[in-house]
């Protein structure tokens, strides 16, 4: 049973890690597509589950793009997050992911690419699907370059956050 504390908690979490990611999402590299957001995101799922990813994916994409802007790319980026976090949860549940390290950086760069591919599908509603394949083809270096950043930064985020979610609800 949850108790009004625990749900305080876990909204306070909540807000706290939205405005990480958006603060994530809004300084720019000068890499296009090279951000921690997707890294937190599967981080977060793998620790605290599949609702609290998927809540969390969403609340950074529409609270960063209230700064970045909205267009026809939200809410495929929304579906796509939605679908990265399944994919990380459906792997957890069939493969040692939480206790391999290795395993997780290697999804997390998979994870570059899947977000582009699932954004490039919901991009095709609006050109059907030879606009899918262009939208697609022309973002395959942006999404080897999502991937490439995900690699790199799983190995910053990986312990600490890890340990600061497991933390903060032993408290």
């Amino acid at each position: 049973m949850t108790t009004e504390h625990d749900r305080i908690k876990r909204m306070t979490l909540m807000s706290m890690l939205t405005a990480i990611g958006v603060v994530f999402r809004i300084i720019r590299i000068p890499i296009p597509n090279v951000q921690p957001v997707t890294d937190m995101i599967m981080i977060v799922t793998l620790v605290l589950g599949i609702g609290f990813g998927i809540s969390l994916a969403m609340m950074i994409m529409v609270v960063s793009n209230l700064v970045l802007g909205f267009g026809i790319w939200t809410v495929p980026q929304i579906i796509a997050y939605a679908v990265c976090v399944l994919t990380v949860a459906g792997l957890a549940k069939v493969l040692p992911i939480r206790k391999h390290l290795i395993l997780q950086v290697i999804l997390a760069g998979f994870l570059g690419f899947e977000y582009g591919f699932f954004v490039s599908i919901g991009m095709s509603i609006y050109g059907g699907f030879a606009a899918f394949i262009v939208y697609w083809l022309n973002g395959l270096l942006f999404d080897f370059y999502h991937a490439a950043g995900n690699l790199g930064f799983y190995f910053i985020l990986y312990k600490p956050l890890t340990k600061m979610l497991k933390m903060y609800f032993k408290q």
